[in-house]
């Protein structure tokens, strides 16, 4: 299953449409002078497939293009994607659309409205691919978390850019980012076929196995233990159902299958019915008795006025007797004397006022008679009154005390029920124990079967484990490396490289380069020339697709290459030559003609599994060369970007 690209596909904001298509199986070559926007195909194709930063490099192709489209070949069917650049000053965005199926044509651009975003566009492509469920789990002294390998992580073995194709202290595309190392050494295992494509299920299936193999053992030690204090336990049960009433007192086991028989009996054992107290029953009863003592309160409170009231009127009709009594003793008043007299009536002194007049006094004494006599009239009513309050307290009283009884009747009945309850309790605790226990007897009649089934279960575990064992996933990856060495050996030799006569090899460990001479390894680093470092950069990734392709891993099968032939152009005439082959000396002519040879000779081999896009300053005066490239030479006007675009 390969994914490869068909066409990349760029819209101005006039709706034009400007296609570079590629052949699939083949190398592909886009060949021109710098400036013309060849190293910005490297960011479309990884910006349409799923990454959300959008590094396309400011300058023309950012002012005229409005949507980036890459259409991507899948065995039988097409995959087209489309993404619009982030607006404004923004630096991503993840808006996506893409549609599948065959012979695609390319939509207009008015038709282009976004269906996805880059998350679901990888899961959708990793799908497609077929990656399957992973999980690489750091060793327990690492404290990074676990990493799912997914199709963002097989697009670092995609791209070789030109600061990365020829630099000897990095080896792969991103490598040079934050925690990007350790990633690639987590997921490239993986990729590789390392790790088991059912690693995940296995591990679930193992944790299972594990805790039956637990409770198989727990069972087996409870069978031996009752198989040597069988009897002791049994009787013990029995006291036990004894004092909780199960069994009755006076019954006596002759022997041990008696005492059996009589326990199974006993989990025949239903729990007493329990006459459920309603709490709502409760609270109304508390309620309403809430309601009546507060009622009798009340008649409390006015039969204490009431008598007050009696005994204030009580007091005031007694000193007013004592008052009209002295009065009218001494009959003081009896004759109203002249109004012109000042003497006084006790001594007939000569008074300076005026003395009031007797009928005043006379008035206030008969004012005084006339209160009395209405109170006294007002007392037997008062009277009754009290005497109604006092029948409707007692009245009141009966009906709070008769709700206390029923309150009290209820939590009676609660305390019954939880004796009750607590009796079920305690009984159901013994049958459960009793059950425990004849579960365990009838597994000792079997003892022989579980004693299978903990060798058959120890025996699956020991199985899983060495599915999963991590020497064993590094013998695996050690030996896919060897294979992989012998491909990257027999290509530095085709290329000449320094140490070809010394096995090449990847370090996953170091994500460099190693030749293994005699002395000593000696890494990409310490090899010195940047057509070392090229070769090793080459060698190791035509290796890496060859066994990705070999295995049917699920990688997409090509591999861009970004201004490979740099090392022999010279960087002060780089922009002013044309590229011809023939501007090189002997030996750079050699080495450059020895690279493509080994691109065209890998790709032959592969066919038609793997596409080699090459971007390169290079144009190679060759049938085989010109053959592949993809459009005429990007020189004298010709760019990414189409002249009238601009």
């Amino acid at each position: 299953m390969t994914m490869q690209i068909k066409e990349i596909i760029l819209y101005n904001k006039q709706g034009d449409i400007r296609k570079i298509p590629f052949e699939t199986g083949k190398v592909n070559i886009i060949t021109g002078k710098s400036k013309t926007g060849k190293s910005a195909i490297i960011e479309i194709v990884e910006y349409c497939l799923g990454r959300s930063e959008f590094l396309v490099p400011e300058g023309i192709i950012r002012k005229t293009v409005t949507m980036y489209g890459l259409k991507l070949q899948f065995n039988e069917e097409e995959l087209f994607i489309a993404k619009s650049p982030p607006e404004g000053n923004n630096q991503s965005q993840n808006r996506v659309y893409f549609e599948i199926g065959k012979d695609i044509k390319p939509p207009e651009l008015s038709e282009i409205i976004p269906n996805s975003n880059d998350e679901g566009l990888i899961d959708y492509l990793g799908s497609f691919i077929g990656i399957s469920p992973n999980l690489n789990v750091p060793k327990a002294s690492e404290s990074r978390n676990p990493l799912e390998a997914n199709y963002k992580h097989s697009r670092l073995f995609l791209f070789q850019k030109q600061s990365v194709i020829a630099d000897e202290s990095i080896l792969f595309h991103r490598q040079k980012e934050p925690f990007m190392p350790q990633t690639i050494k987590d997921v490239l295992p993986y990729f590789l076929g390392a790790v088991r494509e059912d690693h995940l299920k296995l591990e679930a299936e193992l944790r299972t196995t594990k805790r039956e193999l637990k409770i198989l053992k727990k069972r087996q030690i409870e069978a031996e233990l009752l198989s040597t204090s069988g009897s002791t336990k049994a009787q013990n049960l029995l006291d036990e159902a004894k004092q909780v009433g199960l069994i009755e007192e006076s019954f006596y086991a002759n022997n041990q299958e008696e005492l059996i028989q009589r326990l199974k009996k006993a989990l025949l054992w239903k729990p007493s019915g329990i006459l459920g107290i309603e709490v709502s029953q409760l609270e109304k009863l508390r309620e309403k008795r809430a309601h009546h003592l507060e009622q009798l309160n009340d008649i409390i409170e006015q039969i204490r006025a009431a008598e007050s009231y009696a005994s204030e009127a009580s007091g005031y009709s007694k000193q007013g007797n004592e008052q009209r009594l002295r009065l009218e003793s001494i009959a003081l008043f009896n004759e109203e004397p002249n109004d012109e007299s000042c003497k006084c009536p006790l001594c007939s002194s000569i008074l300076e006022g005026k003395i009031p007049k007797i009928e005043n006094m006379t008035n206030s004494l008969r004012r005084l008679n006339t209160n009395l006599q209405a109170v006294v009239r007002e007392q037997p009513k008062l009277r009754n009154y009290i005497e109604s309050l006092e029948n409707e307290k007692e009245a009141k009283k009966q009906l709070v005390n008769n709700y206390s009884k029923s309150i009290e009747a209820l939590i009676h009945e609660q305390e019954v029920a939880r004796e009750i309850e607590d009796l079920n309790r305690r009984v159901s605790r013994v049958v459960g124990r009793i059950s425990l226990y004849l579960e365990n007897y009838q597994e000792v009649q079997k003892e022989n079967e579980l004693q299978g089934k903990v060798r058959a279960t120890e025996s699956h575990i020991e199985y899983l484990e060495g599915l999963l064992d991590q020497e064993k996933k590094e013998e695996i990856l050690s030996s896919i490396l060897s294979r992989i060495s012998k491909y990257m050996t027999e290509w530095a030799k085709e290329l000449a490289l320094e140490h070809s006569d010394a096995p090449y090899r990847l370090d996953i460990k170091n994500l460099t380069v190693i030749a293994d001479q005699e002395e000593r390894p000696i890494p990409m680093n310490r090899m010195g020339s940047g057509e070392n470092w090229l070769g090793c950069h080459l060698i190791s990734h035509l290796a890496l697709h060859k066994y990705f392709i070999q295995k049917n891993r699920p990688v997409p099968s090509f591999l861009i290459l970004d201004q490979p032939t740099q090392v022999y152009f010279p960087p002060e005439k780089y922009d002013t030559m044309e590229g011809d082959i023939e501007e090189l000396n002997d030996e750079d002519r050699k080495a450059v003609k020895m690279m493509f040879d080994l691109l065209f000779k890998v790709c032959k081999e592969l066919y038609p599994n793997l596409q080699i896009i090459v971007l390169d300053h290079a144009n190679l005066q060759d049938d085989e060369f010109q053959s592949a490239l993809v459009e005429k030479p990007w020189r004298s006007g010709r760019a990414l970007i189409p002249s009238d675009w601009l």
